[in-house]
């Protein structure tokens, strides 16, 4: 548990291989980094954070829960090795289009509250969604649900 302690960056864990839960929330981290050495990683939080992208997350497919909310980011990207996320929460953020997750069979909760999002769109795919929240956003349509 890392959360409020004024970090600009995410420390390497280097020895902490078996740590599975990671919490940095309200910090002040820019950008994710230094997820290598921690092969069984499944909850990461990095709720209320100034990252700007969602990048790094490569070197940890176990991820089961992506906490990035309350950020800068613009586009959902670099999800692609995710296959076992379970919770997506990307709210309070700058997202204006929903793309790069339909690939993402696992996933039962997606949270894009508080966006600019304008389509409800890319959603097929997605066949264990059981929990979608698009409150506060700019929705003008939806398309395949």
């Amino acid at each position: 548990n890392l959360d409020k302690r004024e970090l600009s960056h995410m420390p390497l864990l280097e020895g902490e291989e078996r740590l599975r839960l990671l919490n940095l929330q309200h910090n002040h981290i820019t950008k994710i980094e230094n997820l290598v050495s921690l092969p069984n990683l499944i909850f990461l939080d990095l709720y209320n954070n100034q990252i700007k992208e969602i990048a790094h997350l490569h070197t940890v497919p176990t991820l089961r829960v992506l906490m990035l909310g309350k950020n800068y980011i613009e586009r959902i990207r670099n999800l692609q090795n995710l296959n076992k996320l379970d919770v997506l929460d990307l709210h309070s953020n700058k997202i204006t289009k929903i793309e790069n997750i339909n690939h993402l069979s696992e996933l039962r909760v997606l949270n894009l509250a508080n966006n600019l999002i304008t389509a409800v769109e890319n959603l097929n795919g997605l066949i264990s969604l059981t929990e979608l929240n698009l409150r506060r956003n700019l929705i003008e349509t939806v398309n395949g649900l």
